[in-house]
């Protein structure tokens, strides 16, 4: 079906191509290969409000016959997603799944990609990225990302272009591969001439810290004096966030060379392959 919201490429060319019905009639016909393209993409925009939308699991996607089950489902769901994030230069990571819940995450994203996409590369663009990526939109779960560069006098103040992503160190991130995970995201959706590290603290840490709350500011005709004081209280603790930089692992995800009660039988806690034994 035509859509209303296509103009022709023809109809776009300046008047004098028009003053020959003939071979106006002729560049039309070349240019309509182009807009067959253009109409099928102009449609498919026309069609995300349902794709997407809050009742979105509700419909059934065009073109999938009414009996083709829930497998056939799923692969068009996930083919059509894969297509959009493409536009935002993203691939769904695996450990989503390919079940309703991974749908339910495909289509959140894509929901918000467009408002991810303009903020990409600042810190709160990272962040939010992060957040619909493992889902830490809690405040909790939020991590806290300092550049170092705000940390004034302080060992890491004079290098310029990196910075520390700390990562409360909440059950989702108890498994190694998780957290390798969230390795792996900052090195690919950090800005690239950044050098950003992965730090996984006790959630406890940021309270004491008070690191969250927001960097003073001077309001108009505002006590200089209690300004001042507050921006060295910030930059201490940001000092003192930075300095005890430490990635807390608790027992379970340790590697262990043998399992915990006994002296018998080795375990490998990173799933790469048995580890070896003392007499072997």
């Amino acid at each position: 079906m035509r859509s209303a919201e296509y103009t022709r490429i023809a109809q776009q060319l300046p008047p004098v191509y028009q003053d020959d019905a003939a071979s106006f009639q002729q560049v039309d016909a070349f240019l309509g290969l182009a807009d067959e393209l253009g109409e099928q993409l102009v449609e498919r925009l026309a069609d995300l409000p349902l794709t997407l939308g809050p009742d979105a699991s509700l419909r059934w996607p065009a073109g999938l016959p009414l009996d083709a089950g829930a497998d056939a489902l799923h692969t068009a769901l996930i083919g059509q997603y894969d297509d959009l994030a493409q536009w935002v230069a993203f691939e769904f990571p695996g450990s989503w799944g390919r079940a309703d819940a991974g749908i339910a995450r495909r289509r959140q994203f894509l929901s918000k990609s467009a408002r991810l996409w303009r903020r990409r590369g600042t810190p709160r663009g990272f962040l939010d990225w992060f957040g619909v990526y493992f889902g830490t939109d809690s405040e909790a779960a939020r991590p806290y990302l300092l550049e170092h560069f705000k940390v004034p006098n302080g060992d890491y103040g004079s290098e310029p272009f990196t910075a520390t992503l700390f990562v409360p160190s909440t059950a989702q991130f108890s498994d190694y591969r998780r957290r390798a995970e969230a390795t792996e995201f900052a090195r690919w959706y950090a800005p690239a001439h950044v050098a950003m590290r992965v730090c996984f603290v006790l959630p406890s840490m940021f309270a004491d810290l008070n690191v969250f709350g927001d960097a003073p500011t001077l309001v108009p005709e505002g006590d200089v004096g209690q300004y001042e004081t507050d921006v060295l209280a910030h930059q201490a603790s940001l000092a003192g966030l930075l300095c005890s930089v430490v990635s807390v692992i608790d027992h379970a995800t340790g590697i262990h060379v043998f399992e915990c009660g006994t002296q018998e039988r080795p375990i490998d806690q990173l799933g790469v392959g048995r580890l070896p034994h003392p007499g072997d």
